[in-house]
């Protein structure tokens, strides 16, 4: 069975007050206090066009995530002044794929992007997810239910 996920991951009410900020946001309330916003493509198709400056301080593509573009990177940080947020990108079939993570921390990217295997579960302990007997972060916060992104 497949994993394929966009999402930002923070404390619960970080999640809520971007959530508030955007229409088109779905959110997922998780274990240990954290939330999990979809970055769905309705979501970020208007982060991309409500965000886009040409004076914006362009940031290096990184091609294994799909959507780390300039204007969600700048939605990260400016929200990552309240809270530290882990934006994840998932794509594993068949248990083979990829996932990816960037931590965000009072309005800079404090690592990242990476892509590799345990990357997730790295950003997911670096913003305090704890582990639960027998699992890692990632299903600590039971992200495995989540495999596909809502419509």
């Amino acid at each position: 069975m497949g994993h394929m996920i966009q999402a930002i991951i923070g404390k619960k009410d970080i999640i809520e007050k971007i959530a508030g900020d955007w229409v088109k946001a779905q959110t997922r309330e998780l274990p240990q206090g954290y939330s999990l916003l979809f970055l769905t493509d309705a979501l970020y198709d208007d982060i991309e066009e409500l965000l886009e400056d040409e004076n914006m301080e362009k940031i290096e593509d990184f091609e294994d995530m799909v959507c780390y573009t300039t204007p969600v990177v700048h939605l990260l940080k400016h929200y990552s002044f309240h809270s530290q947020l882990v934006y994840i990108e998932t794509d594993y079939a068949g248990g083979y794929g990829t996932q990816a993570g960037v931590l965000f921390v009072n309005g800079k990217t404090v690592t990242g992007p990476v892509c590799s295997n345990g990357i997730i579960n790295q950003l997911l302990k670096d913003i305090g997810v704890y582990r639960e007997r027998g699992k890692d972060e990632f299903d600590s916060l039971h992200l495995g239910i989540y495999r596909c992104m809502p419509f």
